[in-house]
Order: C-alpha cells, then structure tokens, then sequence
C-alpha cells in the first residue's frame, strides 16, 4: 500500500515538526490499514515536516513515512511486554514535575501537551504528579467529538499521540528531548464524549552510566478503569537550540 500524507500544523510538537505521538501513530495507521493487530514499534528517523506530503508505504508487518529519498519514520509489527504499574483510580495531582530552575520546558503549542491549546485544538494533557506515587504522573483526558472517527471513537492516531508527551514528563522534564521510538498497543477502543486517564512513569536506572536516552512507560485508562492502550518511549535529548521556534 502506497498513499500520500499530509501532516497539518495543527499536530505539531515543536513548532516546525509533528508531534512524535502523532507521527508514530501515522505509521502504525499504516499497518493497520494493511490488516494487522497488534503491537507496533515506530521509530522516528527525522523530524516530520508539518503542512507537507509524504509517502507512506506499509504491509501486514512494516511501514515507511518518507519525505523523497529521505526515510523520516518506520514501523514494524511487534510484542510489547511492558508491565503497567497499579494506577490510582482516584488519583490526587499535586503539581508539575520538578526541574532546576532555568531547565527546558515543553512547547506550549505542542498538540498534545501545549498550554496554550485548547479544547478540541489540541489534547491539553497537562500532566502531573500523582500523590503518594513517587515518579508517576498522569492527566485527565477529557475525550472531545473533535477527535473522533465516524464510528464515534478516538481516531488511533489521537490515543498515540496521548501516549506520548505524559512519558516526556514523566522520564525528561527539564530536558530538551524528542521522541525517538514509541512502541504501543492499543486494546479497546475510547468512546468520544466521554472521559479516560493518561499516566507515565519512568524506567530509566537511577544508577545508570549518563546517557542521552530516557525511557518510559504509558498507558490509558478509561472511565471503568480498563487499560485502552499502553506504550514504551524513548526519549533522546538534544540541543535545545535545535527544535526551538
């Protein structure tokens, strides 16, 4: 299969590329336009040009996202092993992660996690800490009409792309840092209109030699309490300079 694709400006996570999630969630689109169910791993190569066509190539197993002969994206189907923490049914949030001051803080357009978004633009998931949860944080996520397919339900793309920036908070806030790989599974579809829960936690060693890698896990939760979708990150930091506007 071989379809053409636009990223608009609306799904952007720095100002002059596409959010990872989003992107990701693109690619794994393509695998599932293909048949498959299941697992995918998408690993962003370069950033994705917004408001620009792009090719996307996919079978039952692969995908490619490519921008001419540049390779800006790919998937392949996988298993995802990652355990999901007890998550709070009533969680208490106490504030945004800590980071010394002068730290790197996320876009405030970024379609996901932008504060200068709003309902229906973007998906406003402002994440924080979880009382009494060392190193989790999580968000309401109010499911908006907007964000649906015709059958009534959040577009998979969205649930990617709600996977993503809570593991950004939760592994490297303060960090200038872009998604490098986000390997999910989506397990039951989000009903528009109503409402569910993102949460992120960390998987990075404490006592691990300094890297430029961040790892993390996700997941959504809907109203009853039901694991939607789950993902592992990678996050790379960068220069800050690089992805600014």
């Amino acid at each position: 299969m071989q379809q053409s694709v636009v990223i608009g400006r609306q799904f952007n996570g720095p100002p002059k590329s596409a959010n990872g999630g989003y992107a990701s969630g693109v690619l794994a689109g393509g695998l599932t336009e293909a048949g498959y169910k299941g697992a995918v791993e998408a690993s962003l190569h370069a950033p994705p040009p917004l408001d620009h066509a792009l090719e996307l190539g996919a079978s039952v197993d692969a995908a490619a996202l490519m921008d001419g002969d540049t390779k800006v994206g790919s998937a392949k189907a996988v298993n995802l092993s990652l355990d999901v923490p007890d998550l709070p049914a009533n969680p208490i949030f106490i504030g945004d992660p800590i980071a010394e001051d002068g730290a790197f803080t996320p876009f405030d357009i970024c379609f996901v996690c932008g504060r200068a978004r709003h309902a229906g633009d973007g998906l406003c998931l402002f994440s924080q800490r979880v009382e009494g949860h060392e190193g989790l944080v999580g968000v309401p996520w109010h499911l908006h009409q907007n964000f649906a397919g015709k059958d009534g339900t959040i577009d998979p793309k969205f649930i990617w792309s709600a996977l993503d920036c809570p593991g950004y908070f939760a592994c490297a806030y303060g960090e200038a840092a872009l998604l490098g790989r986000l390997t999910a599974e989506i397990f039951k579809p989000l009903q528009a209109g109503g409402e569910a829960m993102v949460f992120g936690w960390s998987k990075d060693d404490p006592h691990a030699p300094p890297s430029r890698k961040r790892r993390c896990g996700t997941a959504v939760i809907d109203a009853e309490g039901d694991l939607v979708a789950k993902a592992e990150g990678l996050w790379i930091t960068v220069d800050a300079a690089k992805i600014a506007g």
